[in-house]
């Protein structure tokens, strides 16, 4: 793979990754207006299909982004510092996503929470209900029509209170599966960010290993000069030295041959 093509790839999912952080935050945001509303006389049950839609599409976003993000990490680069640079660009961008990935998963406490204590009051409503029907005493025969009426009516509602209650409490239940996967997402992030955290610091490590080679080189370079430059003086002293010794043998020569004659 080319650099433009290393740098084209990088941008693309750069950008794919900051359009789902772009959903997440919508997402949460309508997630925590529609929590507000759960247990309450606005609550209904195409308030609570969206809302568990919502969830099950932000984990997915969730999903898709740890997938982006591994694919981002392992693009190959070049040179140490556009290494380093892109290793930066992922820790700033792994931070700013576990910030939305903790809003999210503390919207999806409450709303299990908030539903979960919603769905005992319903069942504690059911279940006296119940009790008050099969409990009555009542002679069946001394119904009125009325009376006959009711005692058909209430059993079907109360059949039909009976399959919402269930139906709401599988929706329980898969709220509460969101919140373990997300978190086990939420890991595998958390992972990534201390990855990106260890291999910034290997490289900032090589940065200084390698400027202290240099520091070292050019410290053993300035040594050799001093060396070189101290060995070419002696060199010229003893030169010198040898050129005044042959000066003085002359001379002596000279002189003990001029008294000779």
């Amino acid at each position: 793979m080319n650099h433009l093509a290393s740098a084209s790839d990088f941008q693309r999912l750069n950008n794919a990754v900051l359009s789902n952080l772009n959903k997440i935050t919508n997402n949460t945001n309508d997630l925590d207006v529609l929590v507000q509303k759960l247990g309450t006389q606005e609550d209904s049950e195409p308030l609570r299909d969206r809302y568990l839609r919502l969830q099950n599409d932000t984990k997915t976003l969730i999903q898709n982004t740890n997938h982006t993000l591994e694919e981002i990490r392992k693009i190959p680069i070049k040179t140490e510092a556009d290494e380093r640079q892109k290793q930066s660009l992922i820790q700033n961008l792994t931070k700013t996503y576990t910030t939305k990935i903790a809003h999210f998963q503390e919207i999806q406490r409450v709303g299990a929470r908030k539903e979960k204590e919603s769905l005992e009051r319903a069942r504690s409503v059911s279940y006296r209900r119940q009790s008050v029907n099969n409990g009555s005493g009542f002679d069946n025969h001394a119904y009125t029509d009325n009376q006959y009426q009711d005692q058909v009516v209430i059993p079907m509602e109360q059949d039909v209170d009976m399959q919402a209650l269930r139906e709401r409490g599988d929706q329980l239940q898969q709220l509460e599966r969101n919140i373990v996967e997300v978190n086990e997402l939420f890991k595998d992030v958390h992972n990534l960010v201390h990855e990106q955290g260890e291999i910034i610091d290997n490289i900032e490590n090589n940065i200084v290993a390698a400027d202290n080679h240099v520091v070292t080189a050019t410290g053993q370079l300035k040594q050799a000069v001093t060396y070189q430059s101290a060995a070419r003086r002696k060199k010229i002293i003893l030169i010198l030295i040898a050129i005044i010794i042959l000066v003085i043998i002359g001379l002596v020569l000279g002189l003990y041959f001029g008294l000779k004659k």
